[in-house]
């Protein structure tokens, strides 16, 4: 068995690692490029609390690697953690009133995370082969499509606990404070 990497397994591995690490410059582009108002501010928080609200839910459902979670926000899309990423990263460009933010919020997403989910996925079908291919079928990666299936399964606030969706949601609330700050330092809050 031959131990060496491609130059697409390399490139992929690093793209996984690179996730934190653009996360934290897709927030600095935010915050650099951020002229937040009052009303940007308040329609960003808005969205904000879109995504992190289909965040907890899906973390309350997903049974990580013991499962192919079918039920609550998974019957819509298979990726609702990250469709929930995505949004609230929506949610802050807004909040900052940036277009350029929001452009290089979504590309580096698309580069970043696209490559992550389809990673998990090749994990997922080799723990749960057909399975999880006949979830895969139908089911968007990130974007939502409606189920009756939503209503089925258990939500439970163990697994939010478990999955530390609660240090998210902190993060969170210091993003939004950070954003009045800098409409009141740049004097357009």
């Amino acid at each position: 068995m031959n131990s060496e990497l491609t130059s697409t397994q390399r490139l992929h591995k690093a793209l996984l690692r690179a996730r934190i690490p653009a996360s934290i410059l897709m927030g600095a582009a935010i915050l650099l490029l951020a002229h937040p108002t009052m009303q940007s501010w308040a329609i960003g928080l808005a969205v904000i609390t879109l995504g992190e609200s289909l965040r907890i839910w899906a973390s309350g459902y997903i049974h990580k690697s013991a499962e192919v979670t079918s039920s609550g926000p998974y019957a819509m899309c298979r990726h609702p953690l990250y469709l929930g990423h995505f949004i609230i990263a929506t949610g802050f460009c807004l909040a900052a009133d940036s277009l350029a933010a929001f452009i290089i919020v979504t590309v580096s997403f698309l580069i970043i995370y696209m490559p992550t989910w389809k990673n998990e996925e090749q994990n997922l079908i080799a723990l749960f082969g057909d399975t999880y291919r006949d979830f895969m079928a139908t089911r968007f990666a990130i974007l939502p499509r409606w189920s009756p299936d939503i209503f089925s399964g258990e939500f439970s606030w163990e697994m939010v606990k478990k999955h530390r969706e609660w240090n998210h949601v902190m993060g969170l609330a210091a993003g939004a404070a950070g954003m009045i700050g800098l409409g009141l330092l740049h004097g357009t809050w």
